[in-house]
C-alpha cells in the first residue's frame, strides 16, 4: 500500500513540475491568458500532494519507509522531484516581481504623459520631452 502512495505522490509531484514548467513558459512570454487555467491546476495538484502526504506523514508510515530500501529509494525520488519543484517555483516567483516591476514603471510612465501636452515618443517608444506636442506648428 506504502509503494503505491508513494508512486502517486511522485507522479503527482511529476505533474506539478509540468505545470510548474508551463508556467514559466507563460510568464516569459508573457502569455497570460492560459496562466489562470494553470494557476487552477497548480492549485489542484498542490492538493492531491497535502493529502498524500498527510496519509504517508503518520508515524507507522514513516516507520515503514524507513526500515524498507525499496520504500526508502522511492522517498527519495519524491524529496528529490520536489525540490526541482520549488526550484522552478521560485523562478516563477521572481519573474512575476520583476512583470509587476515592469508594469508599475509603465503605469508611471503613463500617469506621467496623462494629460500633459509636452510629451511625445520617438521612434523607439521613448518619451521626448524636447518638442511640445502642436507648440511647433506654424500654419
Amino acid at each position: 500500500m506504502l509503494t503505491t502512495k508513494l508512486k502517486q505522490q511522485l507522479e503527482s509531484i511529476q505533474v506539478l513540475q509540468q505545470i510548474l514548467e508551463n508556467e514559466q513558459t507563460c510568464l516569459k512570454e508573457k502569455e497570460f491568458s492560459a496562466l489562470n487555467d494553470l494557476l487552477f491546476q497548480k492549485q489542484s495538484s498542490l492538493q492531491k500532494i497535502a493529502d498524500l502526504d498527510k496519509m504517508l506523514s503518520v508515524t507507522t508510515a514513516q516507520n515503514e519507509i524507513s526500515s524498507d530500501e525499496n520504500l526508502r529509494s522511492l522517498k527519495k525520488q519524491v524529496d528529490t522531484q520536489l525540490l526541482r519543484c520549488q526550484k522552478i517555483n521560485n523562478i516563477n516567483g521572481r519573474l512575476v516581481e520583476l512583470s509587476m516591476k515592469s508594469n508599475k514603471h509603465l503605469m508611471q510612465l503613463m500617469k506621467q504623459a496623462t494629460g500633459k501636452n509636452s510629451i511625445t515618443y520617438d521612434q523607439k517608444g521613448m518619451l521626448n520631452s524636447a518638442t511640445l506636442l502642436g507648440k511647433d506648428i506654424k500654419a
